[in-house]
């Protein structure tokens, strides 16, 4: 019984967040909706209009660019960054950790005043801008899911034993460190490129119209045709459910793997144990 009535809250929260998707799929599949619950008719019309409409394949493949640009500059950044971290300044991880976090408490208004009064007199694309503002933004869910997956491996040993065998740094990281971090660095790229496709604020205000990306085709369809916008949300809406279904895979085979490792290393205690007593009772006896 105790059961069910916690369940109550999740499942008014699901209702309350599944009939607004629910009513935007129907106006998206309907020519008219103004007097009854339901859309008096249904049709694909405003979607096939939309794979038509080349400003719809040309903002997506610039929200594309820009996430698959912006995720590949924040990972190879990023993680010789953090592998350099966790070798040589372990103490100044807890620093980074707090620094990281101040994208949080300033809005995207004063970053991206702060960038046009300092990029707009030079000769800077602004791509370039809004490629960095988004790494800034995005800096925390890129240090903290990074540094995870690094404190999951022992790095320190893997580098003794690749060292011992003669690799050289580049081999170690190229060979063993970033394989064995694969999942995680997976999860933050989905994450990071998710955000950066669909990023508004940042990309309006740096860029605007010239780079019109999905998020700002989709604002400017919703004053032209509202059955249009709300295709563009749907389309939107299942890329975002893709995403998130790929990210709860990999989180759970970084759960698995966890899991056996801990397993592992539980397993190789107690030998470790069973062995120092063995020899406890060879030097008592």
């Amino acid at each position: 019984m105790k059961k069910n009535i916690r369940k109550i809250p999740l499942i008014i929260f699901g209702i309350y967040f599944i009939i607004p998707i629910i009513g935007t799929f129907l106006y998206s599949t309907s020519t008219k909706w103004d007097n009854s619950i339901l859309p008096k008719d249904f049709t694909l019309k405003w979607f096939l209009e939309l794979f038509k409409d080349t400003a719809f394949i040309q903002a997506v493949a610039r929200s594309f660019v820009l996430g698959l640009v912006t995720s590949m500059v924040i990972l190879i950044i990023m993680i010789p960054t953090l592998i350099l971290v966790r070798l040589y300044f372990p103490k100044v991880d807890r620093i980074l950790q707090s620094i990281v976090l101040l994208p949080y408490a300033i809005p995207g208004v004063i970053l991206v005043t702060a960038l046009l009064g300092t990029y707009s007199m030079l000769s800077i694309p602004m791509f370039i801008v809004l490629v960095g503002a988004l790494f800034i933004t995005l800096l925390p869910i890129t240090y903290l899911g990074i540094n995870n997956q690094l404190k999951l491996i022992n790095i320190g040993e893997m580098i003794d034993a690749a060292s011992t065998l003669g690799a050289s740094m580049v081999q170690i990281v190229t060979k063993i460190i970033i394989p064995n971090i694969r999942l995680g660095t997976t999860l933050v790229f989905l994450m990071v490129f998710s955000a950066s496709f669909g990023e508004y604020m940042l990309t309006n205000l740096l860029i605007g119209g010239r780079f019109e990306t999905i998020r700002i085709y989709m604002m400017r369809r919703m004053n032209e045709n509202g059955h249009l916008a709300s295709a563009v949300m749907i389309l939107y809406f299942v890329f975002l459910l893709i995403v998130a279904i790929f990210v709860f895979i990999i989180n759970n085979k970084q759960k698995k793997r966890y899991i056996e490792k801990s397993k592992i290393e539980e397993v190789n205690k107690q030998k470790l144990y069973g062995r120092k007593e063995d020899l406890e009772n060879v030097f008592n006896s």
